[in-house]
């Protein structure tokens, strides 16, 4: 797992700054949900989750066009970008994350086995998404990707 003190600067980070983070969730299944809830306190900033594990999650859970799945496929900047938006949305907080990719399986049309898109959004600005490529088991792909997640919105937000 990601260096547990990460998790806990942001969440002491969010709480004096009186701010939320919700995420929306695919190819992590909640991992990424628990590298917050697993820190005593997490509840005084952690909304929640949406773990849109299937397409059909992520259109009625998330409100994404059905449309722009079959168009980007639900393993896409694109994708990601509108779960960001539905998760801030649905649950109103400060800042949201999200992931989703391919942790196993077959290739899905260009996008190979190990890719995942990850982002993170604050209410009111522009997204910052990224694209990751990880290695081996389905287990290793949703931890990498995971602690990734937690990464990105430690050097993006806490380092600005």
């Amino acid at each position: 797992m990601v260096n547990k003190q990460l998790s806990l600067l942001i969440i002491e980070m969010l709480r004096n700054n009186k701010q939320t983070l919700s995420i929306a969730e695919s190819c992590t299944g909640g991992l990424l949900s628990y590298q917050f809830t697993k820190i005593i306190g997490a509840s005084d900033v952690f909304i929640g989750s949406v773990i849109s594990y299937q397409n059909n999650a992520k259109i009625k859970m998330l409100g994404i066009d059905s449309n722009l799945i079959d168009i980007y496929s639900p393993y896409s900047n694109e994708i990601v970008d509108r779960m960001l938006q539905g998760v801030i949305k649905l649950t109103d907080s400060t800042f949201a994350i999200a992931t989703s990719g391919l942790a196993s399986g077959d290739d899905f049309n260009d996008i190979k086995v190990g890719t995942v898109f990850i982002g993170l959004k604050e209410k009111n600005a522009e997204s910052v998404i990224i694209k990751k490529e990880f290695n081996g088991s389905r287990e290793e792909v949703q931890l990498a990707a995971s602690n990734a997640a937690v990464e990105l919105f430690y050097d993006i937000i806490l380092t600005k």
